[in-house]
């Protein structure tokens, strides 16, 4: 497994550590090469590690990473070794891919054009150094789908998009859901007050949670604005557990915040690692994934999973297996009315809770890893 995230993250960081965990329990030797320094929570003595270091200098990293791959290769480890490759991140089309023997599998976790497409109409403009970063990341996208024996997409969306923004045929995707597992996420009738108390948050006060990395393309910007247009009638926070991104999308956040009357009820607690997410999903009335590009949205099963009111776009892929879940709300791309009108519904007590038709032993991590490796 070739990955530049394993472990930490909500999305791709996650899904390689659970799929290689579930490659190791069923019986296969499995070796991990990830740009991630530190994994410890994440490392299992079944699986072999080796770490590839990529400085994080836009455009120059990309020189670096290529030469650590060239050392990598021919004084670390030989390609032979394997009987697969299984790419996880587009940074390794910078492989000699056509002299691979060994048959390639790509997990095409988004594309690089659909973002771009996404956030083209949200006017954010790319300048003359961006828009070479682009281009070779396209490039190396467009050689990972070219070379792979087959590619994994998450959703009926993404399956969608790389045919056609790629011209990928429909023979050499294969859809196969993210997962979830019910170690890492169990239902606590009694959270963490402690959490609750360390931030602060009043009793009795309903809390809305957004989970992700705060860049444009995750649209928390829309939800802060929903949120804003509430708090005068109801009594709520919102909690929103990811990295800063992209300082500038950041800013622009924290002013319209900061310019309201309701800046005591935002709470930023930064980046969460995933093992920790149970005890932040526990405390919450509501998960909130207002993106406006989301292939999967793994942080949507994982609340479902935990029984929690979801609200999230139309686009977002892991409907393929919530469209039937009693306490999902699907919202327009964008639009804060929508996400307003949602949540008055969680505000309201309005929300359903069945759960008792939705059976989530279908979508079991170690299922997921079956379904690849057939």
């Amino acid at each position: 497994m070739l990955t530049s995230s394993f472990g930490s993250g909500y999305g791709m960081g996650y899904s390689s550590y659970k799929e290689a965990k579930c490659f190791a329990d069923l019986g296969h030797e499995v070796t991990v090469a990830h740009c991630n320094q530190d994994i410890d929570a994440y490392t299992d003595n079944r699986i072999k590690f080796i770490y590839l270091p990529i400085k994080k200098i836009k455009f120059i990293d990309f020189f670096f990473f290529y030469f650590s791959l060239k050392k990598f290769f021919k004084k670390v480890i030989s390609i032979n070794e394997f009987d697969l490759i299984y790419i996880q991140s587009l940074e390794f089309g910078l492989l000699n891919l056509p002299a691979i023997k060994q048959p390639i599998f790509y997990f095409a976790r988004s594309s690089m054009i659909g973002l771009n497409n996404v956030l083209k109409k949200e006017g954010i403009r790319k300048n003359l150094f961006n828009k070479l970063n682009f281009s070779i990341l396209v490039h190396l996208e467009k050689k990972c789908l070219r070379y792979a024996k087959k590619v994994f997409v998450k959703s009926k969306i993404m399956a969608g998009e790389v045919k056609e923004l790629y011209g990928v045929n429909s023979s050499k995707l294969f859809v196969v859901s993210g997962g979830i597992d019910e170690n890492d996420f169990k239902v606590n009738n009694n959270p963490d007050s402690d959490f609750i108390k360390n931030l602060s948050i009043p009793l009795n006060t309903k809390i809305i949670l957004y989970a992700g990395r705060v860049v444009p393309q995750k649209g928390l910007i829309y939800l802060i604005k929903a949120a804003l247009e509430l708090l005068e009638k109801y009594n709520f926070v919102v909690v929103v557990a990811g990295e800063h991104k992209n300082k500038k999308y950041f800013n622009s956040i924290v002013e319209l915040i900061n310019n309201s009357v309701y800046k005591k009820s935002f709470y930023f607690i930064g980046h969460v690692n995933q093992l920790d997410m149970n005890s932040i999903f526990n405390i919450a009335d509501c998960v909130v994934t207002p993106s406006l590009y989301e292939p999967f949205g793994m942080v949507n099963l994982q609340a479902a999973f935990l029984g929690k009111t979801v609200i999230t776009i139309e686009v977002t892929g892991s409907i393929d297996l919530l469209g039937k879940y009693s306490r999902l709300n699907v919202v327009k791309s964008g639009s804060v009315m929508d996400i307003k009108n949602s949540l008055k519904k969680v505000l309201n007590n309005q929300t359903n809770y069945n759960l008792a038709n939705y059976n989530f032993k279908d979508y079991l991590w170690i299922d997921v890893a079956r379904q690849i490796l057939k």
